[in-house]
């Protein structure tokens, strides 16, 4: 059976995506959308049969300024079953006609497939692709990090159950801390912003320009696939919670004190035990004096961190995230984790993705808290489109990475 070239609407291509093993948030309309805020332009294509679509790309084209030429990148794509030799032969003969027409001089892709698949790498090579050789930096090589961090929520009571001690120590005291979680809207887009910019300054990254952000919740709220979510640090709950510790500390000194003790060991250790309690007394009040005058200049707290995740299917991916300078010792990134992780398995996603490893060591420690599988994609491929220099195709390249 031969296949055809397929008209989709974009609501059609993006429910291929969400449902097929192969899809990414990359290869959705709303995705090229977004894109357009970075100088991209973009094209779907889709093969079939009737209303058996086999098979989607998502094209990107970064233009040159001076030359008619043009990158095509398929990030994440294409999305199909590498096995099916038809559909990916009618893909890459369409993905290759809508690159030329559009000035493509390099047709470039990086599926979303694990490197064990026995089929994408060699359904690629045959068919004229080179893979890209990442070198000593990859993060200076690739658009997208081959190597991935990914976590299995479809089972959170198994999960919590394997994380570390320190990892639920932490989740526990973010919980009883003051710290409270918020899934927020786009109104609350600047206050993420400026966690952005403090964290960015801090680790030695650029920061997007807010309107990317806006713009990202726009093409991803309408189907509801993108969670925002800050942490607020309450002062008058920081109090509670502190008021609270010190009572118990007291009540638990006054027993000991009581406590008659026999032998020179037992002492020992009633003395280690009340200058414990002693310390927590103090440090309680050491907070009670700190948030009650946070509390007089700024009632209702300050966001002390923030995240952007996006959903497709049942697929999750944890794109943005900040953190503030102060108060990182309550750790509001373990509370907004763990609460995302159970808001985004409300709503079908299997797994959330961390992102790549090639990160700070601090976030990658971080990442690595929560049970995640390394998985590693199958690579980066391209293909020329046209005959050209070897300097043309230097710049074809140089567009790509000014992603």
């Amino acid at each position: 059976m031969s296949l055809s070239v397929l008209s989709l609407s974009s609501e059609e291509h993006d429910e291929f995506v969400r449902a097929h093993p192969n899809g990414h948030l990359m290869q959705t309309t709303a995705w090229g959308r977004e894109k357009e805020h970075t100088g991209w332009t973009w094209k779907t294509v889709a093969v079939g049969s009737g209303e058996d679509i086999r098979g989607v790309a998502l094209i990107l084209f970064r233009r040159t300024p001076v030359l008619p030429m043009a990158l095509a990148y398929v990030p994440r794509g294409f999305v199909v079953d590498w096995a099916d030799a038809e559909a990916v032969d009618a893909l890459v003969a369409e993905a290759s006609r809508v690159a030329k027409e559009n000035r493509g001089v390099l047709l470039r892709l990086d599926p979303a497939v694990r490197i064990s698949d026995p089929h994408a790498r060699q359904a690629l090579e045959s068919r004229g692709f080179t893979r890209t050789d990442p070198g000593d930096d990859p993060a200076k090589t690739l658009a997208q990090p081959a190597l991935r961090m990914i976590t299995d929520i479809s089972d959170l009571d198994a999960l919590h159950k394997r994380l570390s001690q320190g990892t639920r120590w932490s989740i526990r005291k973010a919980s009883k801390s003051g710290l409270v979680y918020e899934s927020v809207g786009k109104d609350k887009i600047p206050a993420f912003y400026e966690l952005m910019k403090v964290t960015g300054e801090r680790d030695g990254f650029g920061v997007r320009s807010m309107e990317y952000f806006t713009t990202l919740y726009d093409v991803l709220s309408p189907t509801d696939e993108i969670i925002v979510s800050l942490v607020r640090l309450d002062p008058g709950l920081a109090i509670e919670a502190a008021e609270k510790l010190r009572a118990e500390s007291t009540k638990q000194l006054e027993k000991l004190r009581a406590k008659k003790i026999g032998d020179t060991s037992a002492a020992e250790k009633q003395a280690r035990q009340v200058e414990t309690l002693e310390k927590s007394i103090s440090n309680a009040e050491g907070v009670i004096a700190e948030f009650t005058a946070l509390q007089e200049t700024d009632p209702d707290g300050p966001y002390v961190a923030g995240s952007i995740f996006a959903i497709n299917g049942t697929r999750g991916s944890y794109l943005y995230a900040a953190s503030s300078d102060e108060y990182r010792n309550l750790r509001p990134n373990y509370l907004m984790v763990w609460t995302l992780m159970q808001k985004a398995a409300e709503r079908g996603v299997k797994t959330f993705d961390f992102g790549g490893i090639d990160a700070s060591e601090g976030l990658e420690e971080f990442k690595r808290q929560w049970e995640p599988e390394r998985v590693e994609y199958v690579g980066e491929f391209s293909k020329r489109l046209r005959p050209l220099t070897g300097r043309a195709i230097e710049l074809a390249v140089s567009l790509y990475k000014r992603r």
